[in-house]
């Protein structure tokens, strides 16, 4: 496994590869590595030739800079992890080798004022900038993310669209613990109360959607929604609410949707959506 920090040495790595007509496979992430991230890597290799994973915290996504502090870094974990998976390349640039300085952000125009978008502004700007940056610099055949962060999957299915066309999107679905809850970094800032919680929660909520008439419509949904969840113990809610799966708009029949949802346990926010498919949720966890 090669640990590549610079633009240069990579961009000489890709056209060795490149030369040889091999398919490069490219894994963004953000470090603080997890079966989700396992489950990426996995079917890059199933895909392609070679895999990169870079390895990059984005300061420009966050809201509050004591989030950006706080966001978990682990090197040697991380390194162990895609040696463990047997990664090609992890490519993992200083800020500095990123942007250049007065940097301006580029603007989602994707996917406005609705769920994380609503609650995290200017979140998704940050995103787009450094895809922007990392796409122009991995030249790859197809890149892989999870459906975990499902409004982030579809503005950059449509920035991709529109500036890199000859970009494949690979989207992979959630990875889950036994329990159901989707692997995700912020999990490890809980306490084992807050974890079983959120544990409940989660299992509560898919009660509750297999529960649901399936020739219900979407607004239909969200009012029995808001029922819900005004009898669970959440701390803070951001939203919990079903959304067309193609445009996530609120529009269409149930059988069309995911269940999204944004809540905090103490000042951890965690985020998730579940998949309403044919008349009952459908979640699949590693063992499933």
């Amino acid at each position: 496994m090669l640990i590549i920090k610079d633009i240069s040495n990579l961009k000489l790595y890709l056209e060795a590869y490149e030369n040889k007509g091999y398919s490069l496979g490219y894994i963004p992430t953000m470090g603080a590595l997890h079966q989700g991230h396992g489950q990426l890597i996995k079917q890059s290799q199933k895909d392609n030739k070679k895999t990169i994973v870079s390895i990059f915290v984005n300061e420009k996504q966050f809201n509050k800079p004591e989030d950006f502090d706080s966001y978990p870094r682990n090197k040697g974990k991380d390194y162990d992890f895609c040696d463990q998976f047997n990664v090609d390349v992890i490519f993992e640039p200083s800020s500095e080798e990123i942007y250049q300085e007065n940097e301006i952000k580029l603007e989602n125009k994707y996917f406005k004022n609705i769920l994380c978008d609503d609650f995290r502004p200017n979140h998704f700007d940050g995103v787009i900038t450094v895809l922007n940056k990392f796409f122009s610099i991995v030249k790859c055949n197809k890149v892989y993310f999870g459906e975990k962060d499902y409004q982030q999957l579809k503005i950059v299915e449509k920035f991709i669209q529109e500036k890199y066309s000859s970009l494949e999107l690979v989207s992979v679905p959630t990875a889950r613990s036994e329990e159901g809850i989707a692997f995700s970094s912020r999990n490890e800032k809980l306490s084992k109360k807050q974890l079983l919680e959120f544990e409940l929660f989660h299992k509560a909520s898919l009660k509750f959607m297999s529960d649901l008439d399936k020739d219900i419509n979407i607004n239909q949904a969200n009012s029995l929604a808001k029922e819900f969840i005004r009898k669970q113990a959440i701390e803070k809610l951001d939203y919990f609410e079903f959304r067309n799966i193609t445009d996530l708009s609120l529009e269409g029949d149930i059988q069309d949707t995911r269940l999204f949802y944004a809540i905090y346990k103490g000042q951890v926010r965690l985020i998730d959506n579940i998949n309403f498919s044919g008349g009952s949720a459908r979640i699949r966890t590693l063992n499933s």
